[in-house]
């Protein structure tokens, strides 16, 4: 168990209150998508006009090029115009999102969105926008007025779904880009505006199209060779919304593949508090998760033999103690109202014996409202190998429920058969 993880999982049972290798996908993450009903409009930015065909792919354009050309220089003023308008009017807020004025001018030099509104702009120009908005941010880390520069950039059309869902497309492929670039701080207000939204259907949607497009691009599509989901890692320290929401949605929308999985773990070890705490308040993502997500890290656990499902065990049995205690709804708080239940999943006759299994299922007995005695006599029905036995026989010992540390801590220094026998075989 990585010492970050230990050390959290130690304090959960004392105390309640715990505390660039390449762009190479970039010109394909403008381009399209790998499936055209999935995430579509995500992965899409041109004007959702019918009967035009998608953009073709073309060659990747370098971030530090120089080059300047009409459209940048375009782009640029069309920024520097927002950020005087913004000076001028002292405006915060959504205040330059509702200035018509100021929305024509981004529709017609920025978008290159004309009155006809079947303007599209070619796979270059995206990448080139992408690339003048991801510098625009970046200039302005400091900036007081960033978010309303954003929201007056990306949401300032919502009164018209056509150009509304346009700027949101590129708004995601920016995201997408910004990760790369890097401009950490966009997906932070991408997450402060999902996090407005008075809508569970609209959040649901828009936090399911963030999550599906991540994914694709840095999961999927992640090998030895190009390792794309290193570009996420550091998330954990700058977007810890964005890393609740990953734990949270990830597993639903694809493999739990190595990459995901050090991902997942990576995060819960740095922001386990702030994820326990966003699943609270965001009771559907709450519920998703303990009904859906968690069986999903458990079967994974089972079957995983490396040292990533090893973390991820301890990240489970996190969960699994603390859910009641931090997340579910009670009379004192709102939150998700389903309780973890895996026991079925962890006493399933199909998985092998491993200590890490007998680990999660301390926890998930101490965490069911089943009886021990109950659990006892499942466990007794269940063939268990010889070097399983002793393991076995003290989940059966009745002392789970009131003292779950005790037990794992004596599984975790339990040296079982297999375990010398392997030792044995190291030293000959």
């Amino acid at each position: 168990m990585p010492p970050k993880l230990k050390k959290m999982f130690q304090k959960s049972m004392s105390d309640n209150s715990i505390d660039p290798a390449t762009l190479a996908a970039a010109a394909a993450i403008v381009a399209g998508a790998r499936n055209p009903g999935s995430a579509e409009a995500s992965r899409n930015p041109s004007p959702p006009v019918p009967g035009v065909p998608a953009p073709v792919p073309v060659p990747l354009v370098t971030v530090s090029s120089t080059t300047s050309t009409p459209l940048l220089e375009q782009a640029k003023n069309a920024l520097a115009q927002l950020v005087k308008t913004s000076k001028m009017n002292r405006s915060r807020g959504s205040a330059l999102a509702e200035k018509p004025e100021v929305q024509l001018m981004l529709d017609k030099d920025l978008f290159l969105i004309q009155s006809d509104r079947r303007t599209k702009m070619n796979p270059l120009q995206q990448m080139q926008l992408l690339r003048v908005l991801s510098q625009f941010f970046l200039e302005r880390v400091d900036d007081g007025h960033r978010y309303a520069y954003f929201e007056a950039i990306f949401l300032g059309r919502v009164d018209d779904p056509v150009l509304h869902e346009y700027r949101l497309s590129v708004m995601y492929q920016l995201v997408s880009f910004s990760v790369q670039y890097p401009v950490l701080q966009i997906l932070n207000h991408v997450m402060g505006w999902i996090s407005k939204l008075n809508n569970e259907t609209q959040e649901r949607m828009y936090c399911d199209r963030l999550i599906d497009m991540m994914v694709e691009h840095f999961v999927r599509t992640s090998n030895i060779e190009n390792r794309m989901h290193d570009y996420l890692l550091p998330l954990e320290t700058s977007c810890s919304e964005f890393c609740a929401l990953f734990i949270a949605r990830a597993p639903l929308h694809g493999p739990l593949s190595p990459a995901m999985v050090e991902v997942i773990v990576q995060y819960c070890a740095t922001n386990m508090q702030f994820i326990l705490r966003h699943l609270r308040d965001t009771p559907w993502q709450g519920n998703d998760f303990a009904e859906k997500v968690i069986p999903r890290l458990v079967e994974q656990m089972l079957v995983d033999e490396t040292d990533d499902s090893d973390s991820l065990g301890s990240c489970i049995c996190y969960f699994l103690f603390r859910w009641h205690i931090d997340v579910l709804a009670n009379a004192d708080r709102k939150g998700p109202t389903k309780r973890i239940e895996v026991l079925d999943l962890l006493l399933s006759p199909e998985y092998p014996w491993t200590k890490r299994r007998a680990c999660v299922l301390t926890s998930a007995i101490a965490a069911s409202t089943r009886s021990e005695e109950v659990i006892q006599k499942q466990l007794k029905k269940l063939f268990v190998p010889v070097t399983f036995k002793p393991a076995v026989e003290l989940l059966c010992s009745g002392t789970v429920k009131d003292n779950p540390q005790k037990v794992l801590e004596a599984l975790s220094e339990m040296t079982l058969t297999r375990e010398l026998r392997a030792l044995a075989g190291e030293t000959n």
